[in-house]
C-alpha cells in the first residue's frame, strides 16, 4: 500500500506518554495563535491516536472551514468511519474524491463504509475503482487488522483478519491469527 501522509497518519503508532506530552505542548502553542491550522491539524492527529475521535472531528471541521483539501476531507471521513458513523464517513470520502479522484485508499475506505451499511453494489464499485488504481485490498485489510490489534481493539482486528482470509485463504499465518484472536475473545 502506498504510504502517503494520510495513510501514515492512520497507521502510525505512538507511545501514550509522547501523545500526552505532544498534546500539552501543542495546546500551549495554540494559546498564542489559536487559528494556526498546521498546529490544529497536528493536534487533531494526536487526538485521533488517543482515540478522542470527537475532539479530532471538531478540530478538523474548523480546519476545513479555512482550508479544504482532499486529504483533510479523507481524514475527516476516516474519523467518522472509526466512530461507525458511516453516513458522515461516506459524505467526506466523496468530497475528498471530488477533489482527488485518483486516491485508491479513499475508494477502499468508501467501499468499506458502503459495505458496513449494506450497500454492497456501491461497495464493490468502489473496491473495483481502488483495484483499478493498483490498490492492494488484501494488504489493506491486514494492515488495518494489525493496527487494531496494536490498539487493543481485538474484535475489529478479528473482523479485518477474517476479511483478508476470505480474500486469500492460502495464508496460514492469517488463519492462525484468526484462531488466536477468537480464543482470546472467548
Amino acid at each position: 500500500m502506498g504510504k502517503d501522509l494520510f495513510t501514515t497518519e492512520i497507521f502510525a503508532q505512538f507511545d501514550p506518554e509522547f501523545l500526552s506530552s505532544a498534546e500539552e505542548n501543542l495546546r500551549y502553542e495554540l494559546l498564542s495563535n489559536p487559528k494556526d491550522n498546521k498546529k490544529l491539524e497536528q493536534l487533531a492527529t494526536l487526538l485521533y491516536h488517543k482515540r478522542d475521535y470527537d475532539g479530532a472531528i471538531n478540530l478538523y471541521l474548523k480546519i476545513i472551514d479555512n482550508d479544504e483539501t482532499a486529504r483533510k476531507y479523507a481524514f475527516l471521513g476516516y474519523l467518522y468511519f472509526e466512530k461507525d458513523d458511516y453516513q458522515n464517513a461516506i459524505s467526506y470520502f466523496e468530497k475528498s474524491l471530488d477533489i482527488d479522484p485518483k486516491n485508491a485508499f479513499v475508494y477502499f475506505l468508501l467501499g468499506n463504509s458502503y459495505s458496513r451499511i449494506g450497500r454492497v453494489i456501491d461497495a464493490v464499485t468502489n473496491y473495483d475503482l481502488a483495484i483499478f488504481l493498483n490498490f492492494d485490498i488484501y494488504k489493506a485489510h491486514v494492515d488495518f487488522a494489525q493496527k487494531y490489534e496494536q490498539m487493543g481493539l481485538f474484535q475489529r482486528a478479528l473482523k479485518e483478519y477474517i476479511i483478508a482470509y476470505e480474500i486469500d485463504p492460502r495464508n496460514k499465518e492469517i488463519k492462525n491469527k484468526i484462531e488466536s484472536l477468537k480464543s482470546q475473545l472467548r
